[in-house]
Order: C-alpha cells, then sequence, then structure tokens
C-alpha cells in the first residue's frame, strides 16, 4: 500500500510506495528519516497508522474536493442559463447529467484511508480491509484539531525560550 506523509522538519509532502515492507520514510526535501511502524498493518492488512500508530482513522474518496464542486457549479451555470432562455427540457437535462457524472465518479473513484492524528494518507489494496474504517467523524476529528492547535501553541511557547539564558 502507498503512504502519503508530511515531513515534520521542511513540512513537505512525501510519498513511500510501499509502507508495509518499507522501515523508514526518507523526506526527499530535507533527508529527515522517520521510522514506520511495522505492526501497523497485521494479515488482513492495515489496522493502525504506519507514521503515528493511532487506531483512528477514516476514509474519503480519494477525489479533488474542488474539483467535484466545480462539476456541480458548472452544471448549476448551465442550467441557470437554459432556465433564464425558459428551456426547462434542457435545464433539467443538464442537471441531470451532472447528477449522473457526480454518481459514475462516486462509484469509480477509489478510497483512500486517513489518519485523523497526522493526516497521512494510506492507498491501495489493504488499507481499509474488511471495511474496518469508516467515514469521517466529525467529533473524533475535532478531538485531533484541538490536539495539534495544542501542540503547535506548545511548540511556539517552546521556541521562544532561550535554552541558554539563566533561570529567574
Amino acid at each position: 500500500m502507498e503512504l502519503t506523509f508530511e515531513c515534520p522538519g521542511c513540512h513537505a509532502i512525501d510519498r513511500v510506495s510501499s509502507a508495509e515492507s518499507a522501515g523508514m520514510a526518507i523526506c526527499r526535501g530535507c533527508g529527515r528519516e522517520r521510522p514506520l511502524r511495522a505492526g501497523s498493518c497485521d494479515d488482513g492488512g492495515l489496522c493502525s497508522c504506519t507514521v503515528c500508530a493511532t487506531t483512528d482513522l477514516y476514509l474519503q474518496k480519494d477525489f479533488p474536493q474542488g474539483l467535484g464542486l466545480a462539476i456541480v457549479v458548472l452544471g448549476f451555470a448551465v442550467s441557470t442559463v437554459f432556465w433564464y432562455y425558459d428551456m426547462p427540457a434542457p435545464a433539467l437535462g443538464v442537471l441531470l447529467i451532472s447528477a449522473l457524472v457526480d454518481m459514475v465518479l462516486y462509484y469509480l473513484v477509489p478510497d483512500v484511508t486517513i489518519c485523523y492524528r497526522c493526516l497521512s494518507q494510506h492507498r491501495g489494496p489493504g488499507s481499509n480491509p474488511e471495511g474496518r474504517f469508516r467515514p469521517f467523524d466529525l467529533a473524533v476529528g475535532e478531538r485531533y484539531r484541538q490536539e495539534r492547535i495544542r501542540a503547535e501553541e506548545l511548540r511556539g511557547r517552546g521556541s521562544s525560550i532561550d535554552p541558554g539564558a539563566p533561570a529567574a
């Protein structure tokens, strides 16, 4: 399975083509090595994140959300022109075609498994064995978002403290 992750050093997005057999993820931007968890995959496939080892993972379609929104907006805009010229049949036809394109893409595009904590993405065979993971849960997502905010605040406070300064 393929792993896409963010480097904690330079914040570049990188990928590992075979996460279950790779022991390290090496950033091509800064060369920083990041160990991958060996026990994150069992015989059935992925059971926890290979980067941070959390078991909280969710599914979403591996499709750019902006492109999906553009398809819907384009269908709406074209149908509006037909409605303006009092042509309801073509207007409804455009809306129907937009809905059909959306439905076809929904069934053709594969899922990607994403970690709530580190936002790394797992793709390919074994990334959602036996339907183990579910779609995004707002409550879990918010908990991890707050965790990331607190960690950034703590890092910000820690970087302003001079380690060589004498204690007061």
